[in-house]
């Protein structure tokens, strides 16, 4: 993965607090209110992101400290989280972001005494697959037309179990079809909670 946007604007990205509204009434509270319930989503789904996106970061600029850690100064608990995530890649034990976001997206639900709905692995098929949202909202960005886009994303997300070629184009109309540049982290959060919410056996039927 070789280019990537600036991480001043990923930091905002992440930060950003609008969320999936469908999503968000899915999450299960125990013992909470509706109310209550939500918030302990939105902080979980947070968590999750702010973790996939310093994850995806670390290793797209070759496991660079330096290039992520001046955008958390000031935020003790991303900077905790930073510091685990780069000792867990640099020891082997994460292939993809998602991985990471999964796993902190359990821990906060365990947490908060809610339930996320989807086998673990399958949250993390879910979260890795938002870097087709993420690249192709990239590239209109800099102005690639859609059929262009999709090429180039193809090109780069190879695995198309992993990416499947059905989900690139669905996620390259919702980039592409509204005349004003779509959210997105709120287009993530669609990606990855749409796969969640899904069977087990419908979210990996990827190269189908």
């Amino acid at each position: 993965m070789a280019s990537m946007c600036p991480l001043a604007r990923l930091r905002a990205v992440v930060l950003v607090c609008g969320l999936v509204a469908g999503a968000a009434s899915q999450a299960q509270g125990v013992g909470e209110s509706s109310s209550a319930s939500r918030e302990s989503f939105r902080l979980c789904d947070d968590r999750a992101f702010l973790a996939l996106n310093i994850a995806r970061n670390y290793m797209m600029t070759g496991r660079n400290r330096d290039t992520v850690m001046p955008h958390l100064k000031g935020d003790a608990v991303a900077e905790a989280m930073a510091d685990e995530i780069f000792r867990r890649i640099d020891t082997g034990t994460v292939r993809h972001p998602g991985e990471v976001a999964a796993d902190v997206l359990f821990d906060c639900a365990a947490q908060q005494k809610m339930t996320v709905g989807a086998p673990r692995q399958q949250v993390a098929l879910c979260f890795t697959r938002t870097d087709i949202a993420f690249f192709l909202h990239i590239e209109r960005s800099n102005n690639v037309v859609r059929q262009q886009a999709v090429s180039k994303v193809q090109t780069r997300l190879k695995s198309r179990e992993l990416y499947p070629t059905a989900l690139i184009n669905t996620v390259a109309e919702a980039v592409y079809t509204p005349s004003q540049m779509p959210d997105l982290r709120q287009l993530m959060g669609n990606v990855a909670w749409a796969c969640i919410h899904r069977s087990p056996s419908a979210a990996s039927a990827a190269s189908r």
